[in-house]
């Protein structure tokens, strides 16, 4: 059970660390959509801190992260970023990405909390919940601005504006 237990808390630092690579590329390029901006900025931080979070609960067992998960899942959240931004709707694509990735999150956080519960590590639970209720408040966030943004890109492009960004 330790061993699922701590391939499960480096699979989710890996997967915290490609987050925060993937948003910050996009605060590095918004121009014209500040709510999602705001988010963003608000879940960078966030996600920081869950990688502080996750890697402490390593220590805490005697465990390391994988720095060869950390460099491959970082390396896929830019090439992610880069793929998306030569597309002219940059915007809605990381849009569809960011809420796909919160909903994982959610689900491998879920995961960790039984695992968990099943380990008996029951110090380690309200850490992981604290990361949980954060990405459950980024998913319905991303979720809240998908109809603006989408109408917003919309709108910039019949304008003829630059829209993607």
């Amino acid at each position: 059970m330790q061993a699922i237990y701590v391939t499960a808390l480096r699979n989710t630092h890996a997967l915290e660390k490609q987050a925060a690579q993937m948003i910050q590329r996009q605060i590095e390029r918004y121009e014209t959509y500040p709510d999602l901006t705001q988010a963003l900025r608000l879940h960078k931080s966030e996600t920081d801190q869950q990688v502080t979070r996750l890697a402490d609960l390593l220590h805490g067992h005697g465990e390391d992260r994988s720095l060869l998960k950390d460099v491959v899942t970082q390396t896929v959240g830019n090439v992610a970023a880069l793929v998306h931004s030569v597309t002219g709707d940059e915007v809605l694509k990381n849009l569809y990405t960011d809420y796909s990735v919160e909903t994982y999150e959610i689900a491998a956080y879920t995961s960790l909390i039984a695992l968990a519960e099943e380990a008996g590590h029951t110090r380690d639970i309200e850490i992981l919940r604290l990361s949980l209720k954060e990405e459950e408040r980024m998913a319905e966030a991303v979720f809240a601005q998908i109809v603006p943004v989408t109408k917003g890109f919309v709108a910039r492009e019949a304008r003829g504006e630059k829209a993607d960004r």
